[in-house]
């Protein structure tokens, strides 16, 4: 690396491995809206506070796959980003997808953020929204949970089995709630 490439590493400016993570974000932003489009085009339904958000975002968002990324994409990606409720995050430990706008965000996050504090997310949030694909893991990962919980001393057990029920009841509320997208539309 020349000097000029890794100057911006360990300082705060926006240079260096910076501009590097907000390209990769907005790629990866949009490979989740690609993905959701296409998932909800084959029938898969959704549901939560920012379902019509989210099928709007993902609906205008453009694919990036295998297009070159050029320089002058860094700029482009810190626009893409800065626009608050329409970038769209996966978060596969939560079993959700956030649309972040930054006034609904009950994760807390900095002022003038451009991302959800992923750690601290919460499923009550008028930013997320729940798939039929994360509904199927809920019930995937209580299945999971219910294996040990058959082993475990009593008290563990009983926490490990109530955990797999709280996943398995948010699975059944969002089998309940959820539409498709002409539904929503």
């Amino acid at each position: 690396m020349d000097a000029r490439t890794s100057s911006g590493y360990g300082n705060r400016s926006r240079g260096g491995i910076h501009s590097v993570l907000d390209v990769e974000t907005a790629l990866a932003a949009a490979d989740i809206a690609a993905r959701l489009r296409d998932r909800v085009a084959a029938g898969e339904r959704i549901c939560g506070p920012a379902a019509s958000r989210v099928l709007t975002s993902a609906a205008q968002t453009p694919r990036f796959e295998g297009r070159i990324v050029p320089k002058t994409f860094a700029k482009k990606a810190v626009d893409f980003l800065a626009q608050d409720g329409v970038v769209l995050f996966d978060n596969p430990d939560a079993f959700l997808i956030c649309a972040f706008k930054r006034d609904n965000a009950l994760c807390e996050p900095d002022p003038g953020a451009t991302a959800p504090r992923q750690y601290d997310c919460r499923p009550s949030c008028g930013n997320t929204v729940r798939t039929d694909t994360y509904a199927r893991l809920l019930r995937e990962r209580a299945d999971e949970i219910d294996k040990p919980a058959a082993y475990a001393p009593a008290p563990i057990g009983k926490r490990l089995r109530t955990n797999a029920d709280q996943l398995r009841s948010t699975a059944d509320a969002h089998d309940a709630a959820a539409q498709s997208a002409e539904a929503l539309a």
